[in-house]
């Protein structure tokens, strides 16, 4: 039996190593992620040197909610064991529990999540059309200088990066190994822990998946995503508001304190004017940005209207 650390502490633990296995990806030095917006929110974060991660309305999305739960349902049904035992049908059921307390949460209040996406791809005419109108912009970003400002949060355990995981049989893996992880650690306590530890740590679990499993059909996209979730209940940072094609949304801003890390900006296909280019270089430069390095390029996708 495991007396030297109590086992929610335990599960912590082995949730976050699980996740940098999992879900985060090493990335190479000097790499570009893509992030697709309009001139009104680039020039709102240049501005502020601010991140904005918006709310992830995702997760009100009932088909998204329905494909995680097929995949789920189908990780159960292949995790079933011959020789069932007490602690495996309360470890089957505390999970089960957690994924209608999870799916009940969101359609009462929302799940707080915040998400920035980005994508590898430079110039998807996909991404221009669903998240730039064709007419918008993308901020390229070295992704080290990106990913070091998760400490900025009120909790740094609460942000979570990575690719997107959209093949099923890989996203069936992912959550398995989860779960077989946690199976192997708990059986080393007793029952009534087990009973208390387990409903926060598949809360988490089951959260994480949610936000990094996506159906097939999204592949070209090529997300990678930054997500705050609150899992704790503890404060965290304030909710601000913005317009975006008529409606408001909420967001949360990192600070950068000095400029963003952008090391290139694409402008969107349906873009023509040609000034666009020379604008944003003369932005740029009075923002205190080094036209040395940072690359301005239009969009070669051919669209169409």
């Amino acid at each position: 039996m495991a007396e030297h650390i109590k086992l929610a502490e335990a599960l912590e633990w082995q949730f976050r190593n699980e996740v940098d296995k999992q879900v985060r990806k090493t990335h190479e030095s000097g790499q570009t992620l893509y992030h697709y917006t309009s001139l009104q929110s680039l020039m709102g974060m240049v501005e502020t040197n601010n991140l904005w991660m918006s709310k992830g309305n995702f997760l009100n999305d009932s088909s998204e909610l329905v494909y995680f739960s097929n995949v789920l349902k189908s990780v159960i049904s292949k995790m079933k064991i011959q020789n069932e035992t007490e602690l495996w049908r309360l470890f089957i059921r505390e999970l089960k529990l957690s994924m209608n307390r999870f799916l009940k949460k969101i359609e009462e209040s929302g799940f707080e999540v915040y998400i920035f996406s980005m994508s590898h791809s430079q110039d998807s005419l996909a991404l221009w059309y669903n998240y730039a109108k064709g007419e918008g912009y993308n901020l390229g970003f070295y992704v080290e200088d990106l990913l070091k400002k998760t400490s900025v949060f009120p909790d740094e355990s609460n942000v979570v990066h990575g690719l997107v995981v959209y093949d099923r049989q890989e996203q069936e893996l992912v959550l398995m190994n989860f779960l077989i992880e946690t199976f192997k650690l708990v059986t080393q306590y007793e029952v009534e822990e087990v009973k208390k530890a387990l409903p926060a740590h598949f809360f988490s679990v089951i959260a994480t998946c949610a936000i990094f499993f996506k159906d097939p059909a999204f592949q070209s996209e090529e997300e990678y995503r930054i997500a705050y979730m609150n899992t704790s209940g503890e404060t965290q940072p304030e909710a601000r508001f913005r317009a975006q094609n008529g409606v408001i949304i909420p967001y949360i801003a990192v600070d950068f304190e000095e400029r963003l890390p952008i090391s290139h900006i694409t402008i969107g296909p349906k873009n023509n004017i040609d000034i666009a280019k020379r604008g944003m270089e003369h932005y740029l430069n009075s923002k205190g940005y080094n036209m040395q390095e940072i690359s301005i390029s239009k969009s070669v996708a051919a669209l169409r209207y």
